[in-house]
Parts: C-alpha cells; structure tokens; sequence
C-alpha cells in the first residue's frame, strides 16, 4: 500500500475536491461526530495529506495525531501544518504494526482497513487500533461497501471508473481510475461484511453499526436528485462504526 500511495503523492488531496467527498462522504462523516469529536483526542489512521486530521481540529478536537504508512503522505501533511499551524502531529506508521501511540477517545480509519491482504491481518490492524483507544472508545472506519454490485450503474459522472481484477471467496479485488487533474489510479479489496465484523469483534469491539452515505442539502440543490441516483441506489462507499466495551470508573464518549 505504501508503494501505491506515495506514487499519488498529493494527487490524492484533488479526489476530496470532488462531488462524492464534498456533498456525501464529509457531510455524513461530520454528521456521525457532532457531538461526540469536540474536546476529544483522535487518532487519524491513513490520514494521507491531512484532510480529515485538519477538519477535526476545525470541528472542535482538542488533540490529533495523523499516521499514514506512505512517507509522502504525510511529508504533504506536515507541509500543509507548517502553511497553517493547527497543532496536528504527524507520524509514518503502518497500521499493521502500529504501536502504542496514546491513548485516544476516537480513533478514524478513512479506507484503510479494506488494504488488508487477508483476515488476519485485518484483525491484526483492529487490535492495534483497539490499544490505542480508550475503554468506551469510538472508531469510525471508511470503507468500500461490501455489497457494491460492480458494473451497475455509472461512476464516471462522479469522477472515477471501476474494473475487477480478481476475486475470492469472501473478497473482490478492484482497480479504480480517478478522474482527477492529474489522474491517478489505485488497487484495493471490497471485503465482505461479516469480515469486518469478525476481525472487529475479535479485537473486542462492540456496538458495530453501517452507515450509509447521505447527500447533503447543498448537494442535492447543485446537481439535483437524479445526478445522486446511482450512487444512492448502488453506493460504492459506507461507514462502520464500533465501540471498546466501557470499563468500570469510565463512560463511552
């Protein structure tokens, strides 16, 4: 992943500019953690240039630390820091074996699990995630939907087309061309739901809950109801949600 991610370099920063990110992934991401982000410590897991590590301290987190596995990610990331200082750390870490960083009230993984080349070591990430979290911990994970009906629907008028390269039995590997100026492309795998679920579970998380992407009001009025159809009716992105069990002498945040 990390060969993959520092060809992009700061390409990737210009796919966040487009319709999909701005009127339903962020939206529905602010959404899911008002109330809960502000005053809190994040850690920001495949935080790549910074983005989302730089939103959460704009919607209120007191603490956040940004890991990304590709050293050109996060050299971007440092740099957009150094532009406009907002008190973010960064750090090259992979999250197969990422160690004890602190100890955080949420924890965020923006397509980072689904990179795992099998179950156990997706189960080996959701365990080092877990240690980083407090009890009564939050995590809020981006994924590929796993239930994605490759080839139905269109893609390109969102900014990015699909093909399948392979597939097993609980798994389909996938190549996407972004659309973006400059394009860029990427490899990754739509898991199975109950995988994410098993490895999450294993790690003692609980309280898993899906979250479909929404569009926002302001998206619906730029394009319309039928530019989000496909996506709404065939969505190629979700969120999961879940939670470390609560210790005596804690509540969750």
């Amino acid at each position: 992943m990390s060969a993959q991610y520092d060809a992009i370099g700061a390409r990737y920063a210009g796919w966040k500019e487009t319709p999909i990110p701005t009127y339903t992934e962020v939206p529905t991401v602010k959404r899911l953690l008002s109330g809960t982000i502000e005053g809190r410590s994040v850690l920001d897991l495949a935080c790549g240039t910074g983005y989302y590590s730089r939103l959460f301290k704009q919607w209120g987190a007191s603490k956040v630390v940004g890991v990304d596995v590709s050293d050109t990610m996060v050299a971007a990331a440092r740099e957009a820091e150094a532009k406009a200082p907002l008190g973010i750390e960064y750090q090259t870490t992979d999250a197969a074996t990422l160690p004890v960083l602190g100890s955080f009230d949420l924890a965020t993984a923006t397509y980072l699990l689904h990179y795992a080349e099998t179950s156990e070591a997706m189960g080996l990430m959701c365990r080092n995630i877990a240690a980083n979290l407090k009890p009564g911990g939050l995590l809020l994970a981006l994924l590929p939907e796993p239930d994605y009906v490759m080839g139905q629907g269109e893609t390109e008028r969102y900014g990015f087309t699909y093909r399948l390269v392979a597939a097993g039995p609980e798994w389909q590997l996938v190549h996407a061309d972004v659309h973006t100026n400059p394009p860029f492309s990427i490899e990754y795998r739509h898991w199975a739901r109950g995988v994410f679920e098993k490895a999450l579970q294993a790690a003692r998380f609980t309280d898993l809950r899906w979250h479909p992407f929404e569009v926002s009001p302001e998206g619906l009025a730029k394009f319309g109801p039928g530019y989000w159809r496909d996506l709404i009716e065939n969505p190629m992105s979700t969120i999961l949600t879940a939670r470390l069990p609560v210790s005596s002498g804690h509540r969750p945040i």
